[in-house]
């Protein structure tokens, strides 16, 4: 008997110590840090912007910030890579980051001991949280290029995992857009001039891939890690993905960046790997938030996503990342921002937040920039607006998604115009406008399947509405914010705006002071609580109010003139990066096939979206004017990747011509 007694105690721990699956992460959200800089050793360390330096940040550290993350409602983190990296200075600064491998089997000494990892995992698995590490076994990185065999057994003090020169790919310089450059050539290809080069391994060899599936189960199992994600998945075979995945034994979740959604997509499935992050809601999201573009872009993504992910409820989706210019640099406008990450949460998938969104960091339009030490920001403050609305959204789709199958489907669109997107998702109405926080207006949303003059809330801002005689919703723009509506009878079984079953009406208005306009009525004090976005949930204690509909309201004019994209995409080493324009043969899918809008686009100020080494990402145009063009699509210089800094004639040449193509988009 108390065999037995020990054993259900041990039951919780030990469902936590086995790897997650796919179903087990499918309604968790991801806080994403870099483990240098998301917390400090001591007060007042030091760590200036754009620093390529170590500045002290540990998996200790993470623990000790816990709390702050857990209060905004994550319940799982990703972490840097925790492999061996090249040790010293180089020509761009030091692996704080942690995508230099020399040795994943290894630990990163700057991040701290094998004990500190493990009390990491235990700390975040006592929480209910899920540990996410990222991977990068794409290449080995040295600052030398030689591939003889004396030279890689002294590269980086001896300590690369591989040494055999059979082991890797032939130095080259990739092709971008042809798969099989991407997948045989190297990220970096290195130079003279103490510059790192990503020596592409020959994953596809039995003499590599056995080395590393027989280390993974291990690795997995030793330190309770819940999942992985992949760095330049697109760049390895997906074939060795698969089995790689199949012995971690764990969830995957691959980086296959660029604009072809169909592309990405022939990773996700049961030949491939779990999941990938989804580009494509990036691009559409910051397109329209950042951008200046209209909704029908957005609806092109949204349709992209449905039609080709085998699964779209487990796609990663994001704003920003550490290859990523950082949101808040792409726009001023924190009411653009604020429907930005309602799309991204409300949506659908597994919605992932970089660390800084929280606190409204600005800096950082491109790498070293974005990938900021995050105590010189805000102090780990908790009463920020933004932390407080991710509090909130993380909350929303956590009980929407205990009492429905919510978790199980993404959002679909159910009307759109120019400014304003309404998407459907089992009982939530997602209203999301680019009209940023002067804008003003009403739109009437029909077919909203909310019921027939049914009491409705905004669970963004405790608002009350009905929906009139025909099941339609009428919504007023103050300061152009996004809404979640509800019925009052869903709002009470989570316990939203201080609701309850038993206070709940089937008429209700918005009072005067709020932001939505829906049918007059006279409301109970029970039923119309105020609340400033934000709040979970809030005391009833609002009087009696009636509210006029403001439905013949005027939509203000919105401005034409919009943020401006920042594109530049800086990675680890320094060159030029290869731009591929959309609709040439290095990008799956083509500007044409994009919804057909009036206006036009001109883009701005660089010929390009540059990268300054082998870590570049994907990238919007430098900035757009007007309304939508037919040929928007965001450029690419590739995911996980800078463009070789080989300064070959040829190279530069390439560079020229798609410098060339990409202005021709715009002009």
């Amino acid at each position: 008997m108390t065999a037995l007694v020990k054993l259900i105690t041990l039951l919780p721990l030990l469902a936590l110590a086995r790897a997650a699956t796919k179903d087990e992460w499918r309604s968790r959200s991801i806080y994403q840090l870099i483990t240098d800089r998301f917390a400090p050793p001591s007060d007042n360390t030091p760590c200036a912007l754009g620093d390529r330096s170590y500045c002290g940040g540990t998996w200790q550290t993470v623990i000790s910030k816990l709390d702050y993350i857990q209060g905004m409602g994550f319940d799982a983190i990703w972490i840097s890579p925790t492999a061996l990296n090249l040790e010293g200075f180089t020509e761009y600064g030091e692996a704080y980051h942690g995508y230099w491998t020399a040795d994943p089997t290894k630990l990163n000494p700057h991040f701290g001991t094998d004990s500190d990892l493990k009390a990491l995992s235990s700390a975040l698995h006592s929480r209910g949280m899920y540990l996410m590490v990222d991977i990068a076994i794409n290449g080995l990185a040295s600052t030398s290029y030689s591939l003889d065999a004396a030279t890689l057994a002294s590269d980086d003090n001896g300590s690369l995992l591989f040494k055999d020169p059979a082991d890797y790919h032939p130095r080259c310089g990739i092709d971008w857009g042809n798969h099989t450059s991407e997948q045989i050539c190297w990220m970096a290809t290195g130079d003279d001039n103490n510059g790192v080069a990503l020596m592409d391994l020959k994953q596809e060899s039995d003499a590599v891939s056995s080395v590393l599936y027989d280390w993974v189960g291990g690795y997995v199992s030793d330190y309770a890690i819940d999942g992985f994600r992949i760095d330049a998945s697109k760049h390895m075979p997906k074939s060795f993905q698969h089995e790689f995945c199949q012995k971690a034994g764990t969830f995957c979740i691959g980086e296959v960046a660029g604009d072809d959604t169909q592309y990405a997509a022939s990773y996700q499935g049961d030949s491939g790997i779990d999941s990938v992050w989804g580009f494509g809601m990036l691009y559409g999201l910051a397109a329209v938030f950042s951008g200046g573009k209209t909704m029908s872009t957005l609806s092109y993504y949204i349709s992209q996503a449905a039609q080709y992910y085998p699964d779209p409820t487990v796609i990663g989706n994001f704003l920003d990342n550490q290859d990523q210019p950082r949101f808040n640099s792409r726009t001023s406008d924190k009411f653009l921002v604020y429907n930005a990450i309602v799309g991204n949460f409300m949506y659908g998938g597994i919605p992932t937040v970089y660390y800084g969104l929280e606190q409204d960091i600005a800096d950082g339009s491109a790498d070293p920039d974005n990938r900021e030490a995050l105590w010189l920001y805000g102090n780990y403050g908790t009463d920020g607006e933004t932390y407080k609305r991710i509090t909130t959204l993380n909350k929303i789709r956590g009980t929407l998604g205990s009492n429905s199958k919510f978790h199980n489907v993404v959002a679909t669109v159910l009307a759109s115009q120019n400014n304003d997107i309404a998407l459907k998702r089992e009982e939530a109405l997602i209203v999301l406008t680019n009209r940023g926080a002067s804008g003003t207006g009403t739109w009437t949303i029909k077919g909203t399947q909310l019921g027939d003059s049914a009491a409705v809330v905004d669970l963004l801002s405790c608002t009350n509405g009905t929906t009139d005689a025909s099941g339609a919703l009428t919504v007023t723009w103050t300061t152009g914010q996004p809404f979640v509506w509800v019925t009052a009878d869903v709002a009470a079984s989570g316990g939203f705006c201080g609701a309850t079953a038993s206070n709940t009406t089937t008429s209700a208005t918005s009072s005067p002071s709020t932001s939505a306009s829906v049918s007059a009525a006279s409301v109970p004090a029970t039923a119309n609580a105020t609340a400033s976005p934000g709040d979970l949930i809030v005391s009833a204690n609002a009087t009696s109010a009636a509210a006029t509909s403001s439905a013949n309201a005027t939509a203000s004019a919105v401005s034409s003139t919009v943020s401006a994209v920042n594109s530049t995409a800086v990675a680890e080493t320094g060159s030029a990066s290869a731009v591929a324009p959309l609709g040439s043969s290095s990008v799956a899918g083509s500007a044409s096939s994009l919804p057909a809008t009036s206006g036009s686009a001109q883009a701005t100020g660089t010929d390009a979206a540059t990268a300054t080494g082998p870590e570049s990402d994907v990238v919007l145009p430098t900035s757009t004017s007007g309304s939508d063009a037919t040929s928007f699509s965001p450029t690419l210089s590739n995911a996980g990747t800078g463009i070789s800094p080989a300064k070959s004639t040829s190279t530069k040449a390439c560079k020229r011509s798609k410098r060339r193509a990409f202005r021709a988009q715009f002009l």
